[in-house]
């Protein structure tokens, strides 16, 4: 019951946040086109933090693993120790640095967006399972 609380309280306030810096934004450019993304953001979200505090579906680990392709090992540099081997190991190191938050960023981008959209789907079941069962810890 102490789930199903904090789920209701926590993603209704996230989505409460969404809709309104939606309707400030349309109002502010009276550009109102957008708005309808903004409430669709907003349910989304709320679907998605539910199912995340309920803990009783796999919305959470799906999130998390497909996050994670995105934190790869780069391979080793062999280098030489005068200064054009220096400087091509600090450039590689540095291109790898941002080839790996570029990696990191797009699949955590990938997986909030999965959990967006399967999320929707998997909330009925998971608050039908909350209700029905309780907490499970």
């Amino acid at each position: 019951m102490t789930r199903r609380i904090h789920s209701f309280v926590w993603s209704g306030l996230a989505a409460l946040i969404l809709i309104v810096i939606g309707i400030v934004t349309s109002v502010n450019t009276g550009d109102y086109t957008n708005l309808a993304f903004w409430g669709i953001l907003g349910a989304l979200a709320f679907t998605l933090i539910s199912c995340l505090i309920l803990d009783n579906n796999f919305v959470g680990e799906m999130i998390g693993e497909i996050f994670s392709w995105g934190f790869v090992r780069m391979p080793g540099l062999i280098f030489t120790l005068d200064l054009d081997g220096i400087i091509w190991l600090l450039t590689v190191k540095l291109l790898f640095w941002i080839l790996g938050f570029v990696l990191a960023a797009l699949c955590g981008i990938l997986a909030i967006t999965l959990g967006l959209v399967v999320s929707v789907f998997v909330y009925p079941f998971a608050i039908y399972k909350n209700i029905k069962h309780g907490d499970i810890d």
